[in-house]
């Protein structure tokens, strides 16, 4: 029986697109920007937007 590797899914920062490599931090260490996370999905989402990019919940 072979064992599944867990990948790592990737997150970008919205605005710069650069890797979050830490979650859950509340701003990008790349460009500086205060990061929204979406309160469904826990993934960083522009605070503008009214749906979720990643899971389609509304933002509100």
């Amino acid at each position: 029986m072979k064992k599944q590797k867990e990948k790592k899914k990737h997150v970008n920062c919205p605005y710069c697109d650069e890797e979050i490599k830490a979650m859950n931090l509340p701003y990008c260490t790349a460009c500086r920007v205060t990061i929204f996370y979406c309160p469904k999905c826990k993934k960083p989402t522009p605070r503008e937007k009214k749906v979720c990019a990643y899971c389609g919940a509304e933002i509100k």
